[in-house]
């Protein structure tokens, strides 16, 4: 499982999506947006908001790709004859997805923090780390449901983005929701992007309470997302 684990990061590494997807897109949309919109605390807005697009469209909709793509080849059949288990072919690989979906996500860390001068603490580091991995994790979960639905790339992206762009309107991952009607204020206290988002800032921020409470949810969420993966998992398309 190891090997496993290897190969998957530098498959994932060597995607050009993921380089778009999850470097570049993020990264240019921050500094372009943090520079043009001249708002103050916009910056830092607007990084923790690329942060968890980043880790959305991999884990989730990248990841659904790859499983797609490996059950067509038959792959998940073929560890049915071998000795090693389903379970620990899958957390070998979701480990090394969440590996790669945190790096990514640090990356635009360091970079937006650099562009726009925002200070990050090694305490903030530290606290970012387990938001991120609870997340990632709960995202990467979510996407076995998508992929085990779909039949084609085309329902993957209907299906991702039905799940996506919900997620993120419902969000003040780019806007303040301030004077929004308050039915979307009411969703996105329930909007799993949101808590994402606000695990992120409280992070940021060293807000011990409100991290504890976003990491809770997040760990909630994994938990759902796991249990969903577990039940809708197929093996072939037959």
């Amino acid at each position: 499982m190891k090997k496993i684990f290897g190969l998957t990061i530098k498959s994932a590494f060597r995607d050009p999506y993921l380089l778009f997807w999850s470097i570049l897109l993020p990264v240019g949309g921050c500094i372009l947006l943090g520079l043009f919109i001249k708002v103050p605390q916009y910056p830092a807005r607007i990084l923790t908001g690329m942060m968890a697009v980043s880790v959305l469209l991999f884990a989730l909709v990248t990841v659904a790709f790859y499983t797609l793509a490996q059950r067509r080849r038959g792959v998940f059949n073929l560890l049915r004859v071998t000795p090693s288990p389903l379970w620990q072919y899958i957390s070998a690989v979701s480990g090394a997805w969440t590996v790669v979906s945190v790096v990514c996500s640090m990356l635009v860390l360091v970079i937006g923090g650099l562009v726009f001068g925002i200070p990050v603490s090694a305490v903030s580091v530290l606290l970012l780390l387990p938001i991120l991995l609870a997340a990632t994790i709960g995202y990467v979960f979510l996407s076995f449901p998508v992929s085990s639905i779909s039949k084609t790339e085309g329902h993957i992206n209907i299906i991702s983005n039905l799940i996506i762009l919900p997620l993120m309107f419902c969000s003040d991952a780019f806007y303040s929701l301030e004077h929004a009607p308050g039915v979307l204020k009411v969703v996105s206290r329930f909007n799993p992007f949101q808590w994402f988002i606000n695990g992120l800032r409280s992070s940021l921020d060293v807000d011990i309470t409100g991290w504890l409470v976003y990491l809770s949810l997040l760990a909630a969420l994994l938990l759902v997302a796991l249990g969903l993966a577990v039940r809708t998992f197929r093996f072939s398309d037959k």
